[in-house]
């Protein structure tokens, strides 16, 4: 029997129930909650907890990436298109029905941001309009009757469908407090027990990998909304599933992702490589960790990760090949390598994102930073409107509205941000990103006011102010970039830096940031080539800024940085889809091109890798190395 819990439990519990961004619950009347609750208690505390995003203001680049993305994307969504697959079975497409539960979970969190009036009357549309296509027995998916959990290629991704619809109806509950919403996802999970669990003799019924694409993954990604199930009811059929789908990935025609990796095997080499579902399994692995607090089932996502980082990660953040990991350090990059699925972005993040939280360790927010910078951003047109399917560092970038997996998927993304940057831990709090923002934070049932002032990543000046009602003491935790110190204090890179002590009204901390301009080497398929980074901040060279430099060999590879140290000033004259100033260093042009000579010196002009090619122009993040120029310094 579940056990009424604490105020301080309850913070603790909500808390630790985000998954890949669903935060906290919407403010609700305690005193009334600590009568009636019976939600269980997790075994794992977060080291770092993510805060309701309401209670954050976030402006700057970040901010304005945000607000685009619900204003351009989510609440234009047409509605019709999320919904017309279980409407009239069975659907278009065999996966159509993730489209749904996708846009409930990112516009749900993007609501719970604004607060928007507009987005809660779309939420709520969309819901319930999702809610009344389920059918009796809890299916709710989109392929016709007689065809559910069929062994057909095409029928396979029925689990998936449904993995989705819970992620959404569960997010949307948790801030609305829709008894309906849950209602129907404790419907879906019955109906999933019934039909994939074990049996009374404790035998399986249909294979749950079998019913699968990529070996078994697509199915097995259920675990992370089974076990956010389990935490909203308490109903332990829940969790009992959630651990025999992990148990299940072990059986001859599984992943065996616990096994595998908990041995260190390259992400590569497990299961068939598929990135984007081999990550969604590991976000439950998380979960599971968090409300069993056995360490069996964290052990496979920490070292997949950190195989990730070492020789999958490309310099902005994201990775895979054909929507698939890669031989080790192939690093590819152009268009035809068909490179970072935005799907995997998106699913990366919610990964780095579960790490941060149960480790507190500052390497994961450092890689949150890269992705949300670069890759992401690069994925996403500046104007919110279309995302890019792959997003390749050298070539074009080729945006597109229509509803697709990663059309759907990014937008989840800049929903999840606000609940990063700032975060609560046992004894304080801890920033995680740097961006003029504000964030409400209760600590020992006192709410707390933080607020930066900043152009970083332009500069590293940041003013912190720290605002409280009385005095009270607690610990501020500000996170260190791998590449960066703080002028004037002792903080090494890639760690937090701690500040405890008694907080009184308002003070204001003053950190300066150094903001390097760092040359990284190319490997794999660049190797012999170099990138510039400025900051978090990966950079490109875009012909739109930079007239006549195409050569008859191909665009942009005619030039190449003239200094081993390049120095970046701004431009005076040329700004990027964003507003931002482009950078200018030197430049040697290495081969006659349409406007240039060989041999000449020219002023190169650099642009975000968010904002390069945003007018369908060509661009490169890769460029050619000049006899004796630059050779590396990067620290990623």
């Amino acid at each position: 029997m579940n056990k009424l819990i604490s105020r301080r439990d309850v913070l603790i519990g909500m808390a630790a129930s985000i998954s890949a961004g669903i935060p906290a619950a919407a403010p609700i009347d305690w005193q009334v909650f600590q009568q009636t609750s019976t939600q269980p208690i997790n075994k794992i505390t977060d080291r770092f907890a993510p805060i309701d995003p309401g209670a954050v203001q976030l402006r700057g680049f970040l901010g304005e990436r945000c607000k685009k993305n619900e204003s351009a994307r989510l609440l234009t969504k047409n509605e019709n298109e999320l919904l017309s697959g279980f409407q009239q079975r069975p659907g278009e497409q065999a996966w159509v029905g993730e489209h749904a539960g996708k846009w409930l979970h990112a516009a749900t969190l993007a609501w719970a941001y604004t607060k928007s009036e507009a987005m809660r009357a779309k939420l709520d549309r969309v819901a319930s309009g999702l809610i009344a296509t389920q059918q009796p027995d809890g299916y709710l998916g989109t392929y016709a009757d007689g065809a559910h959990w069929a062994m057909g290629k095409e029928q396979k991704w029925d689990v998936w469908v449904h993995k989705y619809d819970l992620l959404g109806l569960i997010t949307y509950h948790t801030y609305t407090g829709d008894k309906a919403a849950l209602d129907a996802a404790r419907k879906i999970g019955d109906l999933l027990v019934r039909t994939f669990g074990r049996s009374a003799e404790g035998e399986s019924k249909l294979d749950l990998n079998e019913r699968s694409t990529h070996a078994g993954m697509a199915s097995g990604s259920v675990l992370e909304p089974m076990v956010l199930l389990y935490r909203a009811t308490g109903d332990e059929k829940y969790l009992d599933f959630a651990r025999y789908i992990a148990e299940n990935w072990e059986g001859e025609k599984g992943p065996k992702l616990v096994s595998a990796l908990t041995a260190k095997t390259p992400v590569r080499q497990t299961a068939n490589a598929k990135a984007y579902e081999m990550m969604s399994c590991l976000v439950g692995l998380c979960e599971l960790y968090r409300t069993t607090g056995e360490t069996r089932y964290v052990i496979p996502a920490i070292n997949a990760w950190n195989d990730i980082v070492a020789n999958q990660l490309l310099i902005t953040g994201s990775g895979s090949s054909g929507e698939h990991w890669t031989e080790a350090r192939a690093f590819p990059s152009s268009e035809k390598d068909r490179v970072a699925e935005t799907c995997v972005t998106v699913t990366w993040i919610q990964l780095t994102g579960q790490l941060l939280r149960l480790t507190g360790e500052a390497r994961y927010a450092n890689e949150l930073e890269k992705t949300f910078y670069n890759h992401l951003a690069a994925a996403q047109r500046p104007d919110g409107a279309a995302w890019d399917y792959f997003t390749a560092l050298d070539g074009r970038k080729p945006y597109k509205t229509e509803q697709n997996c990663c059309t759907s998927s990014g937008p989840r993304g800049w929903a999840m941000l606000p609940t990063f940057v700032y975060m609560a831990s046992d004894d304080g709090v801890a920033i995680n990103f740097f961006t003029p923002s504000a964030a409400k934070i209760k600590i020992g049932g006192e709410d707390i006011t933080i607020k930066q002032e900043t152009q970083y990543p332009a500069n590293g000046r940041v003013a912190i102010t720290v605002s409280v009602p009385k005095p009270m003491k607690f610990a501020l935790r500000v996170r260190v970039p791998s590449w960066s110190n703080i002028a004037g204090i002792k903080a090494q890179p890639n760690t937090y830096w701690l500040l405890r002590q008694t907080w009184s009204r308002t003070q204001t901390i003053t950190l300066d940031f150094n903001i390097p301009t760092r040359v990284i080497s190319g490997e794999g398929s660049n190797a012999g080539k170099i990138a510039i980074a400025r900051g978090p901040v990966v950079l490109a060279v875009d012909e739109l800024y930079n007239p006549g430099i195409n050569s008859i060999s191909g665009p942009i590879s005619a030039i190449a940085l003239g200094s081993q140290q390049p120095q970046l000033k701004t431009s005076a004259t040329y700004r990027d889809a964003d507003g931002f100033p482009a950078y200018e260093t030197d430049a040697v042009v290495m081969q006659d091109t349409e406007k240039y000579k060989a041999g000449e010196r020219i002023t190169l002009r650099l642009v975000p890798f968010a904002s390069a090619g945003a007018s369908g122009n060509q661009f490169s993040v890769w460029l050619s190395k000049a006899s004796g120029s630059a050779t590396g310094n990067d620290v990623r």
